[in-house]
């Protein structure tokens, strides 16, 4: 699996919703809060793990071309 890291600020957390800026640009990223770590609020600056699984890829390439077949079938 190969992975890269990028750091991330969490610029404010708005009712579920924490804003991060991510990267040397600062884009702004918004995801869930309850995907930060508890102790990471407002100010934190985050470490970010992005890993490519290349077997799930696999996998789900796999179902969606049995999925593709059963219904092209069942137009016919």
């Amino acid at each position: 699996m190969s992975s890269s890291e990028i750091q991330a600020f969490v610029d404010r957390i708005e009712e579920d919703k924490a804003v991060l800026l991510v990267g040397e640009k600062a884009e702004v990223v918004i995801i869930p809060a309850k995907y930060l770590p508890q102790e990471a609020g407002e100010g934190a600056v985050l470490t970010i793990e992005i890993k490519f699984d290349a077997k799930k890829t696999a996998e789900a390439s796999e179902n969606i071309k049995s999925i593709i077949q059963r219904l092209t079938k069942k137009s016919k």
